[in-house]
């Protein structure tokens, strides 16, 4: 039972504290563990895809468009959790044609945030591989929503 209050004081400051915080008290403690914060991330990043999907329940029918976060954020939650994702499926995630799903996708490959690789299983298929990059601009502004969100109260 200790350690579950533990682990759910942990669990508390990790969402209201911005990563680079986090990790510094973890560095500083002379017997600090190796803690991975990318499953907060990731269980971030799969609440706000999941909340986008079902925002149309909401809004009787309507169909918002940002087929590149679709995107970005599908991938980052496919990679993270240790899945893989080719370029049929990101094109999916859009929510748009192939075509114009497609021409976002060379879009977010020329600026570097990913690379298109042959899949060693299936040579029908193109897998999607996240850059460093994607990862730092993603986890950065997760870590700027919980940042404002922690200034929310109801």
């Amino acid at each position: 039972m200790a350690g579950d209050a533990e682990q759910s004081e942990l669990i508390d400051v990790m969402v209201r504290l911005p990563r680079a915080t986090i990790a510094e008290s973890l560095r500083a403690s002379p017997e600090a563990e190796v803690v991975s914060l990318a499953p907060s991330y990731l269980a971030l990043a799969r609440a706000i895809l999941t909340s986008r999907h079902q925002r149309r329940e909401h809004f009787g029918g309507i169909r918002f468009g940002e087929p590149r976060w679709d995107m970005i954020l599908e991938l980052y939650v496919a990679t993270e959790g240790g899945q893989t994702i080719n370029v049929t499926g990101l094109c999916a995630a859009s929510g748009k044609s192939v075509t114009t799903a497609l021409r976002h996708l060379e879009d977010l490959e020329a600026r570097g945030y990913f690379i298109r690789k042959a899949d060693q299983t299936d040579a029908r298929s193109t897998l999607v591989v996240m850059q460093p990059s994607l990862r730092t601009a993603v986890e950065a502004w997760l870590d700027h929503l919980v940042e404002l969100m922690g200034g929310l109260s109801r």
